[in-house]
């Protein structure tokens, strides 16, 4: 995902760089384990990719809305309004995301 966003910015399109965020890394987790659709090991390696999305998102600049996934029907709303240019949308701020993966704790 980041190496296509990074490849789209160096064309000379103009999209939307809308990032889809977890409320945290915690609440990201429990949902992928959840589902009981993946291994253990499904689940580690997408929480990895997570976090490299996470740090690239926190960089200033990179996406120009952000839409926190804290409830699939808000979340979904606000991305349909943005995708069908729906005047002005007030996007959300990105969370902190520094929750330790394992717990809530911030991260040092």
């Amino acid at each position: 995902m980041i190496k296509g966003v990074r490849q789209i910015k160096s064309t000379n399109l103009n999209p939307l760089y809308v990032f889809i965020s977890p409320p945290s890394l915690a609440s990201l987790k429990l949902r992928l384990k959840g589902r009981g659709t993946e291994t253990d090991e499904s689940v580690a390696k997408r929480l990895t990719t997570a976090l490299k999305e996470v740090d690239y998102a926190k960089q200033p600049g990179v996406h120009d809305l952000v839409i926190v996934n804290d409830d699939v029907d808000r979340a979904y709303n606000l991305l349909e309004k943005i995708s069908l240019g729906e005047g002005n949308v007030t996007a959300d701020d990105l969370p902190p995301l520094d929750d330790d993966i394992n717990g809530t704790e911030p991260q040092p």
